[in-house]
């Protein structure tokens, strides 16, 4: 297959609308309201002691109280040291008030804040829930809210898993002439990326490296070597539009060494509209990516489904 064949095959082969690599989402809850769980129930013992608390109140009870210092202690102990208890109704209060559930976890005194806390909540928003229901579909819905926030797989990893499952795997002293491997040059790999510059005098990467940037992946399949970019594109814009100009230059020029490639990997819904929209700014875009594989056969343009047909066919190489 040429360069154009794998551009096509990508294009044939879009990216999905959701990427199951990239989903972060967790179950916080039971999938069942018969089922409990730790979370499930510090929160249905929180919403009782603040039942409890909302009572001693409306008594004329205040901070001076046994029972009430009771009740606050125990609130206190729940939302120190339950995992994810900031998901709850009560956690997410605090921000009514500027305050947050990170800022309460390095407070001194937890009690006061807590109790002042609770005093607000049972006034403003516990009756309110009360009369609608509390319900544990909260906790989940807010652990998705938050799932922008958590560590997420990069499409470095993303990478990582598909060489893997061809039996590539990371270089980590030297660069054998034998074997399959990769290397992070822009992640801890810069001096086995040096000697590989200098060893096989490559000239366009120098340009590249001399403005203080690092490619991604350099990996060796059979006796052909891959110097790789990657981006992961949701969509158009201003700094999204740099990023595929970019793409485009890195893909430019080619060695001398017809076994040295290199290689644009677009990843993301972004990546199916530079192969099929007919807007002008993204039909110029493409016209420009397939200009530059026409003038270099041994360049690659590809997504996710190209990027594994590449490695496949370079594999099966004798």
């Amino acid at each position: 297959m040429t360069n154009i064949d794998f551009f096509n095959y990508s294009k044939n082969n879009p990216e999905p609308l959701f990427d199951p690599f990239y989903q972060k989402g967790e179950l916080v809850i039971p999938k069942t309201v018969d089922e409990k769980n730790t979370l499930t129930e510090k929160n249905a013992l929180l919403i009782e002691l603040i039942s409890a608390f909302d009572v001693l109140l409306k008594m004329g009870k205040n901070d001076s109280s046994p029972e009430i210092q009771n009740i606050v202690s125990q609130v206190t102990d729940i939302m120190s040291n339950t995992e994810k208890i900031n998901y709850t109704a009560f956690s997410q209060f605090f921000m009514v008030y500027n305050s947050s559930y990170s800022l309460f976890k390095k407070m001194i005194d937890k009690d006061k804040f807590i109790y002042e806390m609770m005093k607000e909540f049972c006034q403003e928003r516990h009756h309110i829930y009360m009369s609608h229901g509390y319900s544990n579909s909260v906790l989940q819905v807010m652990s998705d809210n938050y799932s922008h926030k958590r560590n997420s797989k990069t499409s470095i990893t993303k990478v990582q898993n598909i060489l893997h499952s061809l039996g590539v795997h990371q270089c980590e002293r030297h660069m054998s002439n034998e074997d399959n491997f990769y290397i992070l040059p822009d992640k801890g790999d810069k001096w086995l990326f040096e000697n590989f510059i200098q060893n096989n005098h490559i000239e366009m990467t120098s340009r590249y490296y001399d403005q203080g940037k690092l490619p991604d992946f350099l990996f060796k399949l059979k006796k052909d070597y891959f110097i790789m970019e990657m981006k992961t594109m949701k969509e158009g814009g201003g700094g999204q539009n740099k990023q595929i100009v970019e793409i485009a230059n890195f893909i430019r020029y080619a060695e001398k060494d017809s076994h040295i490639h290199y290689v644009t990997f677009l990843d993301g819904m972004y990546a199916n509209l530079i192969f099929i929209d007919e807007s002008p700014k993204i039909k110029t875009q493409r016209n420009d990516i397939i200009s530059c594989l026409l003038n270099n056969v041994q360049n690659y343009f590809v997504n996710t489904a190209g990027f594994k047909a590449l490695c496949r066919d370079y594999c099966e190489k004798q």
